[in-house]
C-alpha cells in the first residue's frame, strides 16, 4: 500500500475540503441554511366523542399519531358474551386513507387454541367492513373494563377536519353475537366516534 505524505499547506487544503463538504451535507439536510431549517410537524389529532365509555359501549379512541399517520383503536366497555363483533366504520377518505390493522387482545384473552379471524375490506372509499370471530369449540370472552378489538391505521391524503364512526347505515349491521349465535346488547352509538384533524 502506498503511503503519501502532505505538506502543512496540503493537509490544510485537503481539510478544508472535507470541512465544506462535511458542512455542505449538513446544512443540505436542513434545507441550506437558518431560514431554511426543517420545521416540525403537527401531529394528526383524533378527539373521541366519548371520554368516559360506559357499560356495554363499544367506542373509537386514538393510542398513537404523527405527522403522517393515526391510529384508531376499536374498544368494547364492560361486556360479556363476546364471539363474534362485526361493524362498518366511516372515515373521511379526502382527508386519510386505510392501510392495516392490528388485533387487539378482546379476543385474545386465554389464549385460544385456534387464533381469532379477523377480516377487513375497504371496497367503498370512506367506509370499512370489520368483522372479527372467535372460532369453535372456544368459548366467549369478556372486556372488563375498555379493551381493545381492533386497530385501524390510517396514513394521511390531506389537511382538513372530518369524523370517523360506525356507520350505522353501512353495508352490515353493527353488532356483538355470542357463541350460541344470540346477538349480545352492545352500543355502537349514534356519537361512539370522534373527530380527525389532519394539519
Amino acid at each position: 500500500m502506498r503511503c503519501y505524505r502532505f505538506s502543512r499547506d496540503g493537509r490544510r487544503r485537503v481539510g478544508s475540503v472535507l470541512l465544506g463538504t462535511v458542512l455542505a451535507l449538513g446544512l443540505g439536510c436542513k434545507g441550506g441554511g437558518k431560514n431554511n431549517d426543517v420545521q416540525p410537524c403537527t401531529s394528526i389529532t383524533f378527539s373521541p366523542a366519548l371520554v368516559s365509555p360506559a357499560s356495554k359501549d363499544v367506542s373509537l379512541v386514538s393510542p398513537a399519531a404523527s405527522c403522517d399517520a393515526v391510529d384508531v383503536s376499536v374498544v368494547v366497555t364492560d361486556l360479556s358474551g363476546i364471539f363474534t363483533v362485526g361493524f362498518a366504520v366511516a372515515y373521511p377518505s379526502s382527508l386519510i386513507a386505510y392501510q392495516s390493522y392490528t388485533a387487539g387482545p378482546l379476543l385474545s384473552q386465554g389464549s385460544p387454541p385456534t387464533p381469532p379471524f379477523f377480516v377487513v375490506t375497504n371496497s367503498t372509499p370512506g367506509e370499512l367492513v370489520v368483522s372479527g370471530t372467535l372460532l369453535r369449540p372456544d368459548a366467549s370472552v369478556s372486556a372488563t373494563g375498555s379493551v381493545t378489538f381492533i386497530t385501524l391505521h390510517f396514513l394521511r391524503v390531506a389537511g382538513g377536519t372530518g369524523n370517523v364512526d360506525f356507520d350505522t347505515g353501512g353495508s352490515i349491521s353493527n353488532q356483538i353475537i355470542d357463541e350460541n349465535g344470540r346477538v349480545v346488547s352492545a352500543n355502537f352509538g349514534p356519537g361512539h366516534g370522534g373527530a380527525v384533524q389532519v394539519p
